[in-house]
């Protein structure tokens, strides 16, 4: 699920400003200090009216991520094969989610032998009015009640449910260890975070304040959690991090009027990706955030929504849910990545 998100000041951005409306030739080589090689990995003519949030597996050759199928209206699962190159390959797609209801938010276990993810195909007909809208946004997502976290083989064989406590679990990602989940639940009247054991057990609360607390992951080192939260207004998503404990916790980013959300950490431990409603709630972009300093570097300049990105485990590459493509949908994007100086 889309992931949303006082400590620490943040410097100003390192970065010149590009007008939305330059060419793309322009914008393109904007992006040419942090991205290469930028590859469209998911198309309309793959049977995905529109795909996104897509995680690497712990070999980078393999994605998982969620996509409207042609003509349907509800996210199912997916997964797509990549080859040396990062470069999608041909016929490998295939759906791992069992249909009949709305789903989120895939994960591969670290081993790489098995996916998690949220879906409601066990209570498909369960509503929930919770709804994250920006106003003056396009983007939408739903957090419907019958949501429960899954487990399965790679293959979407073997599925089982890992809550079924009534009402939304999901956003849900594993440790690197492959020994915790964390997720985001309403199981106490008010989203907030949560970690359990791998087979569902030994579930304890991380946070408990008011507002929506979600989108979280785990540090590398499996010391931190990094995640979104509105705490300061409805819907003004802002950036915190924590200890997996739930001690220490610290606001990362507190801008008034800017939408900063999707968290995803580096693999230094050091600074992470997001999105960022900055430059208008119709013009998501990505940015870097170094979690000690403060300092942000822009990322992406395209005019149209760039989001939800993810740094593979060796750092060498970006993958991103974008509408840069041709035909303005929302697709998944891959992009070899460097890291400036300083993040």
């Amino acid at each position: 699920m889309a992931c949303i998100f006082l400590g620490c000041g943040c410097a100003s951005p390192a970065y010149t400003l590009v007008a939305d409306e330059t060419g793309e030739a322009q914008w393109s080589e904007s992006e040419r200090a942090c991205l290469s090689d930028v590859r469209q990995l998911t198309r309309p003519d793959m049977g995905l009216d529109r795909a996104g949030e897509a995680y690497f597996s712990p070999d980078m050759r393999k994605i998982i991520f969620q996509a409207y199928p042609k003509g349907q209206n509800k996210y199912q699962m997916y997964t797509l094969d990549l080859d040396a190159t990062g470069r999608a390959v041909a016929g490998s797609l295939r759906q791992v989610s069992p249909g009949g209801g709305a789903c989120t938010c895939g994960f591969f276990e670290p081993s790489g032998k098995g996916i998690i993810y949220a879906s409601s195909y066990l209570n498909p007909d369960l509503a929930n009015p919770n709804q994250y809208h920006r106003e003056g946004s396009s983007y939408i997502w739903d957090m419907p009640g019958g949501m429960d976290i899954l487990s399965a083989n790679v293959d979407g064989s073997g599925a089982r449910p890992l809550t079924a406590t009534p009402g939304y679990d999901a956003e849900c990602a594993y440790s690197p260890d492959g020994r915790r989940i964390v997720f985001c639940s309403d199981r106490d009247g008010d989203p907030d975070l949560y970690v359990m054991n791998a087979d569902g057990s030994g579930v304890r609360q991380i946070t408990n304040r008011p507002g929506y607390d979600g989108g979280p992951f785990f540090s590398p080192d499996g010391e931190r959690i990094i995640f979104r939260a509105d705490r300061q207004q409805n819907d003004r998503l802002q950036l915190y991090v924590i200890n997996a404990d739930g001690t220490g916790e610290r606001q990362l980013t507190a801008d008034s009027d800017v939408v900063n959300w999707a968290p995803y950490w580096l693999p230094d431990g050091r600074s992470v990706v997001f999105t960022t409603s900055l430059h208008g709630h119709r013009n998501y972009e990505v940015y870097l955030l170094n979690i000690e300093t403060g300092a942000q570097r822009r990322v992406t300049f395209s005019p149209r929504f760039d989001g939800l990105p993810v740094i593979s485990r060796d750092g060498k590459r970006m993958m991103w849910t974008s509408q840069r493509g041709a035909d303005g949908t929302s697709q998944i994007f891959l992009a070899e990545f460097e890291q400036p100086t300083g993040f």
